[in-house]
């Protein structure tokens, strides 16, 4: 495991047959991942490469221009919708990521995932990607910018499978919101497994069981086995 003020990043096996890229919420850290990622339990043993960068240290309105790690400012001035600027660096850095790891791992073999602003940040970045991902995790997350979403979904994800999960009680961004924006998802054709849980704004370890489950089916059908020897 090698975490540094970048990114975490490890390995589960030797040999190592896909990526997984996980984004973390405002206000925390990519460490704060780890109890997820050692209990994925089933997909680890696929051979997987775990990549967490860490957000941008901000100074944020909505925290009453106090620092903390975003990927981008909520409350931009004089407006409900994400700040253009922090959002765009974070888009364009993470794109510059997997850039860079597909040089050594093919991007089907390649998902991106995250929890709250993490999660918003994967959908944002994985559906204008210009290569194809084998799927998009949405935790507690929200679509960002939906009116102009038609224009900028990528021909290469525009059938990549996603997988949203949402607490029925988040206090955050409310079930109805979300459930609003899986529609739009499916209204464009894009591919949504959709799960409600009796959760706040938080991950269970039902959570977790449903994407250890959800990686394994989508990286299999990539062909991605687990069964290479270390």
């Amino acid at each position: 495991m090698s975490p540094s003020n970048d990114r975490l990043e490890f390995h589960t096996r030797r040999s190592v047959e896909a990526t997984t890229v996980w984004l973390h919420g405002q206000g925390a850290d990519s460490e704060d991942l780890i109890p997820i990622l050692k209990n994925l339990t089933g997909s680890r043993e696929l051979g997987l490469r775990y990549l967490a960068p860490n957000a941008p240290m901000r100074r944020l309105r909505a925290n009453g221009n106090r620092p903390g790690r975003a990927w981008y400012d909520m409350a931009a001035s004089e407006s409900d919708e994400p700040d253009a600027e922090s959002l765009n660096e974070s888009h364009n850095r993470l794109t510059e990521l997997l850039d860079t790891e597909q040089q050594a791992m093919p991007t089907s073999r390649t998902l991106i995932g995250g929890f709250s602003q993490g999660g918003a940040m994967a959908l944002h970045t994985g559906l204008q990607y210009p290569r194809q991902l084998a799927g998009i995790i949405v935790l507690s997350g929200e679509l960002l910018d939906p009116e102009t979403l038609s224009e900028r979904i990528h021909t290469a994800n525009a059938q990549t499978p996603i997988l949203m999960i949402h607490g029925e009680e988040d206090e955050l961004i409310p079930v109805e919101e979300a459930r609003e924006n899986r529609d739009t998802l499916r209204g464009l054709g894009l591919q949504v497994d959709w799960h409600e849980l009796p959760l706040a704004h938080e991950i269970s370890m039902d959570t977790v069981e449903i994407v250890d489950q959800w990686i394994q089916a989508r990286l299999k059908e990539q062909g991605v086995t687990g069964n290479r020897d270390d």
